[in-house]
């Protein structure tokens, strides 16, 4: 595997020297190997970068760090992930912060996205580690790109920066009284730019069930979703973006035979798009067209209808160095009738309380007035029980919430992979 670009070498030629006391705030250059905690929100393989990063003392907890790695994600339009490293000074490196911003393709293996993670992160430790007992030992070299490739700078996109992704999937699962199989698939069309936002897709599936009861009735269930989007976005500066969402769809448990959704929309984010795998604070609001045409009549007596709905959500998303948080608002209603509304709300965070002590908290609660679709004749005993029909409800909720709590040894250097693939299990 080849990594184009430049790469840091390091290379020990004796043991590192223990681990000293913690260094003065004073600001003086540390005494022993940079402590280095990893606060990673992206496929990180931590064994692996404590292999090919040997010459830091990973620290388990950030109070005992002299150097805080957070490392965020977000998806790019070619269908790979866009990083963003940022080097966070602790202790006597207070102040002294860095920011790398790389990405990955979407063809790229696991393996050879870790180890553009390692190389990245060996780079932006360079400018610290230049201060330390091991500035002696480092040496930047440099990986020539092969004969006749250019060296830097764009390249002719025969696709025009179109990515398409096409999947199918299957499954079958056989036990003595039931069975049970699903095929599913989709195709999605994506091209990203500064300026513009293009996605399409076609997605659908399908399954069958069979139970054989004690009595020996048997009992079959069949379920099926059909699914098309298309949304089209416009950049209208740092903050503000103009939106169309269409889309149709056919579920059988919604007891939608065909469901037309027409939205245009106008998004604010209050920070900088720039900013957005660190944080953001957005407004949406939209507009729909929805025409609607039902399997079953409903309980409002229809078979299909047209209506004008409108949606505002109001969405708050946080990586900072004391953990994670987010937040979703929305609401939605129906314009010819008010009461036919639903709002929305949903969280999440997780935070570090104190060494080594992180709460994590997630909750939802939706108040539903608006179950158009439901089916007059309602659902059998049945239905109720394999799922296979929407069943009315005010309301829906759930929370979750934990505590975690680590403590020991300030170090997480040694990697011992023996018997983490033993399979037996009671």
């Amino acid at each position: 595997m080849r990594l184009a670009g430049a790469a840091l070498a390091c290379a020990l030629a004796a043991a590192l020297p223990p681990a000293a006391a913690a260094q003065d705030p004073s600001g003086a250059p540390p005494a022993a190997p940079l402590r280095v905690f990893l606060d990673c929100h992206g496929p990180c393989d931590f064994d692996y970068l404590r292999r090919e990063i040997a010459y830091v003392n990973w620290a388990r907890d950030r109070q005992d760090a002299d150097l805080h790695l957070l490392l965020t994600t977000q998806g790019t339009g070619g269908g790979g992930q866009q990083y963003t490293l940022k080097f966070i000074g602790l202790r006597g490196f207070a102040g002294v912060d860095d920011e790398l911003v790389f990405a990955s393709r979407q063809s790229d293996s696991f393996d050879e996205i870790r180890a553009l993670i390692a190389q990245r992160i060996g780079l932006g430790l360079a400018r610290y580690l230049a201060h330390g007992p091991l500035a002696g030992r480092l040496r930047l070299g440099f990986t020539p790109p092969e004969e006749g490739a250019p060296l830097g700078g764009p390249e002719r996109d025969p696709w025009n920066l179109w990515v398409f992704t096409v999947s199918a999937n299957g499954e079958y699962n056989s036990e003595s009284q039931q069975s049970s199989n699903r095929v599913s698939g989709s195709l999605r069309a994506r091209r990203v730019t500064e300026q513009w936002k293009l996605s399409a897709e076609v997605e659908g599936n399908r399954s069958t069930s069979r139970f054989t009861l004690d009595s020996g009735e048997v009992v079959h269930s069949k379920r099926s979703e059909y699914v098309g989007s298309l949304l089209a976005v416009r950049s209208l500066g740092e903050h503000w973006s103009l939106g169309l969402n269409t889309g149709a769809r056919r579920s059988s448990r919604d007891n939608y035979d065909l469901q037309v959704r027409f939205a245009p929309g106008l998004e604010f984010d209050v920070f900088p798009y720039k900013e957005s795998s660190r944080r953001q604070f957005v407004f949406v609001y939209e507009i729909a067209l929805l025409y609607s045409r039902y399997a079953e009549e409903t309980i409002f007596s229809k078979v299909r209808e047209t209506r004008v709905g409108q949606a505002l959500t109001a969405a708050v998303e946080a990586v900072q160095p004391w953990g994670t948080m987010e937040a979703r608002l929305n609401g939605s209603t129906y314009l010819d009738r008010w009461s036919q509304n639903r709002v929305n709300l949903q969280g999440g965070m997780s935070v570090r309380v104190v060494r080594g002590l992180q709460l994590s908290l997630h909750a939802y609660y939706s108040r539903i007035r608006d179950q158009l679709s439901l089916a007059k004749e309602g659902a059998s005993d049945d239905e109720v029980l394999l799922q296979l029909k929407q069943l009315k409800t005010s309301y829906s909720a759930g929370v979750f919430i934990g505590l975690n709590y680590t403590f020991g040894s300030k170090f997480n250097n040694v990697v011992n992979p023996r018997f983490d693939s033993a399979l037996f299990d009671f």
